[in-house]
């Protein structure tokens, strides 16, 4: 299982939001239908699995430097959580619970890796995104290498403290809207906002300090 492809990588630092999406949907309807272990049990619970399952690799993405290891946390959560669903108290937090499974288990398994273990850049291996549709011609951005852009923004996710890395996370590779990354990491919406807003600023300062002179662009406003 590897990580979805994200929002162009650029955007983090870009104020507007990528399109939301919505992963509290019928989710009360389908936990009940997955715990009561009946015959539709397997295919509601498979329905939670797509429908977090963007969610959970973010998540266990802000916690882990490898994203393949993510991989392999994010589907041993699923599998504690079908073990443990009947456990659950209030279907309608089925995606916070889920969250919590994740975090200790990329967790645990951070202790795990060895000192030598460093961050991956994301999708090395995938097709160059196009440039946001926000940048205007001429953006410094587009005079650095991509590879290097990327290896910045893992740096800079990596630099982040864990709540801040799962916002930014859940932000621009599950397109969670401010309201419903709060509802998961138990935060209010401006909390998000605050740490979303101090995570572009801190991108943005290490992607202009690699632009040449004369280029870079002014810091934002406060």
């Amino acid at each position: 299982m590897g990580l979805p492809a994200p929002q162009p990588l650029e955007t983090i630092a870009d104020d507007a939001p990528p399109e939301p999406h919505d992963t509290s949907r019928d989710t009360p309807h389908a936990v009940c239908a997955a715990a009561g272990r009946s015959r539709e049990a397997a295919g509601a619970f498979t329905t939670l699995i797509r429908r977090f399952e963007r969610t959970a690799l973010a998540v266990a993405f802000a916690i882990l430097p490898d994203p393949h290891a993510a991989g392999d946390v994010t589907q041993e959560a699923f599998v504690r959580a079908w073990q443990r669903l009947a456990d659950l108290k209030d279907p309608d937090r089925f995606g916070p619970w889920l969250c919590n499974i994740v975090r200790n288990l990329a967790i645990d398994r951070r202790r795990r890796l060895r000192p030598g273990d460093r961050a991956q850049p994301l999708y090395e291996d995938a097709q160059p995104h196009a440039a946001s549709a926000t940048q205007a011609p001429g953006d410094p951005l587009e005079q650095l290498d991509r590879a290097e852009v990327r290896q910045i923004i893992t740096a800079v996710l990596q630099s982040l403290d864990e709540v801040t890395r799962c916002a930014v996370t859940l932000r621009y590779f599950d397109s969670l809207p401010s309201k419903e990354i709060g509802r998961l990491l138990e935060l209010s919406p401006a909390a998000v906002d605050m740490r979303l807003s101090r995570a572009r600023l801190l991108l943005r300062e290490k992607l202009s300090a690699l632009a040449p002179e004369g280029t870079r662009p002014k810091a934002p406003d406060q």
